[in-house]
């Protein structure tokens, strides 16, 4: 039996695309490749996510809850700054993000929580050749866990008809919940006025019908994850990082209550896909194998 207690998280909006600036699709897929720092578009961005509990495998010799579950905390904010006649956008912001989960913890109560943390700084440029096209650059610098790194992603747009724009680029991220090397496709077309088509595969697609100002209506499949380094005190069977992953599809919701620059948002649906692994210098050491349970995100944006 899987639990899920309803707790708050936020989801981009995806603007109207104008026909003729590159610039503008490179700025959706930016919402798209942070794993929600939305930047781009989000001046400040809150959001709270449960995950339903699920039992684990145990290592051996350490204690653990019954029930596996997590929930997490992010909190995004952005400035961004345009130059040369919009030909160049720059958005500069940060993101902190905190999971508390019951992992299982050597010399640890049954009950005890596990929090890990990311702070984050994001560092986003934007610049468009011509026409059609966009360059977009990405560096995350940052804490990952007990770890520090950077991540980052370089990307092309192509317009490639007044209602479509296509992709492609490669991020260095761990979004999988392992640091890796990902290529990506992005696709962002408008087939009809109120739908639109947003997917940056593999990590996340999102259909969206819009029947009024002010509220969109969608379906959405994600991947979120990071690669987090441990601490002494939270390291198990000789494992140095955690590979923390949730793939989940379900439907979602914006709604703007006075069609301004807040919005209120929320998604539901199912976990589809999880890892959840110890590991050293990048070798899995003990996978906690965890089932597929419904989760629930609401949150907030203010918008530029």
């Amino acid at each position: 039996m899987t639990r899920l207690s309803p707790l708050p998280f936020s989801c981009p909006r995806l603007p109207a695309l104008p026909t003729t600036a590159p610039l503008a699709a490179a700025l959706v897929w930016l919402a798209a490749w942070a794993t929600p720092a939305a930047a781009q578009r989000e001046r400040f961005t809150v959001r709270l996510e449960r995950v339903g509990s699920t039992p684990v495998t145990r290592p051996a010799g350490t204690p653990a809850a019954g029930d596996f579950w997590q929930e997490s905390l992010q909190i995004s904010l952005g400035q961004r700054f345009v130059r040369q006649q919009g030909n160049t956008i720059a958005v500069v912001g940060g993101q902190w993000r905190a999971i508390n989960a019951t992992l299982p913890r050597p010399n640890a109560s049954q009950n005890e929580v596990t929090t890990l943390h990311v702070a984050a700084a994001d560092l986003m440029l934007l610049r468009s050749f011509g026409s059609k096209h966009t360059l977009v650059s990405v560096l995350r610098p940052g804490l990952y866990g007990d770890a520090v790194r950077v991540e980052g992603a370089a990307f092309v747009d192509r317009i490639v008809s007044p209602r479509t724009t296509v992709g492609l680029g490669l991020s260095y991220a761990s979004s999988f919940g392992k640091l890796l090397p990902i290529p990506v496709v992005h696709v962002v077309s408008r087939p009809k006025r109120r739908l639109l088509i947003d997917a940056l595969l593999p990590a996340r697609g999102d259909l969206w019908w819009m029947p009024r100002k002010g509220l969109d209506v969608g379906l959405n499949a994600s991947l979120v994850g990071a690669q987090y380094g441990l601490s002494a005190a939270q390291q198990v069977a000789g494992g140095t990082d955690l590979w923390l992953a949730n793939a989940t599809v379900g439907p979602q919701l914006r709604w703007a209550p006075r069609g301004g620059k807040w919005q209120l948002t929320g998604d539901a649906g199912m976990t589809v896909l999880r890892r959840l692994e110890y590991a050293r210098n990048g070798r899995s050491v003990a996978d906690l194998a965890p089932g597929n349970v419904p989760f629930l995100r609401v949150g907030a944006n203010r918008l530029f």
